[in-house]
């Protein structure tokens, strides 16, 4: 299980990467969604913490009851699948963002884009 207080802290002055308001709501949001249990998730534990997205409150708190306002799908089913899809692509986009900010380090990659190759 990955646990990280480091990935979990970087969230700190951050802006939502679902609405982008920056203000000192945000925070990393263990993904809560479909696929939930292939990343962790069991009783009272959550996902790996690299399964995270960087959400304000009112974000986090509409992923987190499922809120249909989140997808513009008629069907009820539907819905629940495009809200868990949206809360998938808010955790790559946190992982972009730890990649580009440093947090999370990729051996060879240069985050200012010179490859960074072994000799």
């Amino acid at each position: 299980m990955i646990r990280s207080k480091k990935l979990l802290r970087a969230a700190k002055d951050k802006t939502c990467v679902n609405c982008g308001v920056g203000d000192d709501t945000v925070v990393a949001a263990h993904y809560q969604g479909f696929r939930s249990q292939s990343f962790g998730k069991g009783k009272s534990i959550k996902v790996h913490d690299i399964c995270c997205a960087d959400l304000c409150y009112r974000c986090h708190s509409a992923f987190d009851r499922n809120d249909p306002s989140l997808s513009h799908l008629e069907n009820s089913w539907s819905k629940k699948i495009d809200i868990s899809e949206q809360f998938l692509f808010c955790v790559v986009q946190t992982i972009i963002r730890r990649v580009g900010d440093g947090t999370i380090k990729i051996e060879g990659y240069d985050p200012d884009g010179i490859p960074n190759r072994k000799k």
